[in-house]
């Protein structure tokens, strides 16, 4: 009886950890970068690219305790605008110059080797400052993204100002 007892827990929680669900990052999926850089730049914000995969535990608290929350109050809205990118997707995406890009190299031209990993770029798909790698708390992430966020965007109005000043 112990044994099938046991059998038992063990069959419920195999099947318990496939009833979880993951918690998605509310954000449309992305198949055309040239498109996303459009937009932000209409609003005058840094791209913020959340790369995950299908399998990250920690892609999903990030989303649930960090990302989810900061999008639903409107503090990330309002000042980049956020995508995720699955890195074992397949296919390809419109690139940021307009050009169809395979996916495994979108994702290796900005070295990820971990998930999730947040970058932030500019229109054209350039890094703006330091990529923030993997996820330990909320606390300490929120801190640090916020810092990351006002970083990215000195640097883009930099960017902007240079252009600008070619121009004249």
């Amino acid at each position: 009886m112990k044994s099938f007892s046991s059998a038992l827990l063990a069959l419920t929680l195999i099947t318990l950890s496939f009833l979880i669900q993951a918690a998605p990052l509310n954000t449309p999926k992305v198949f055309d970068w040239s498109l996303e850089a459009s937009t932000a730049s209409k609003g005058n914000k840094p791209i913020m690219v959340v790369f995950s995969s299908d399998r990250c535990n920690y892609c999903d608290l990030l989303n649930q305790q960090v990302l989810n929350p900061l999008l639903k109050s409107g503090d990330l809205a309002n000042r980049v605008h956020l995508r995720e990118f699955k890195i074992d997707r397949s296919g390809k995406v419109v690139d940021f110059d307009g050009d169809p890009i395979r996916s495994h190299i979108f994702v290796s031209r900005y070295h990820i080797y971990a998930t999730p990993t947040v970058l932030l770029l500019d229109q054209n798909g350039n890094i703006l400052g330091e990529p923030i790698v993997g996820f330990n708390n909320p606390v300490t992430y929120k801190i640090l993204l916020d810092k990351t966020i006002q970083q990215a965007q000195s640097m883009s109005h930099i960017s902007v100002e240079k252009i600008v000043t070619s121009l004249q």
